[in-house]
């Protein structure tokens, strides 16, 4: 008699984890279906705005590295 109440309660166990792992699995899914759509949605709405890049900003930069060098070599001297 005891035996058949141990397996029947094991047996209820492993239904219940089964469930349960069935509902966080859906759930998990579910919310990243969810995510990509809001991220498709916010990318639509608020897009990135790509700044060009300029070669007049190189040119200043390679500038200032000169004087930079030019400076350091002529206090170490």
């Amino acid at each position: 008699m005891e035996n058949a109440v141990v397996e029947n309660i094991v047996a209820q166990g492993f239904n219940f984890m089964l469930v349960g792992m069935g509902v966080v699995f859906a759930f998990l899914v579910l919310m990243i279906i969810t995510m990509s759509i809001a991220s498709k949605i916010i990318t639509s709405l608020f897009p990135e705005k790509i700044e060009p890049v300029t070669s007049d900003s190189n040119v200043g930069n390679r500038a200032k590295i000169a004087a930079a060098i030019a400076i350091a070599k002529a206090q170490a001297s």
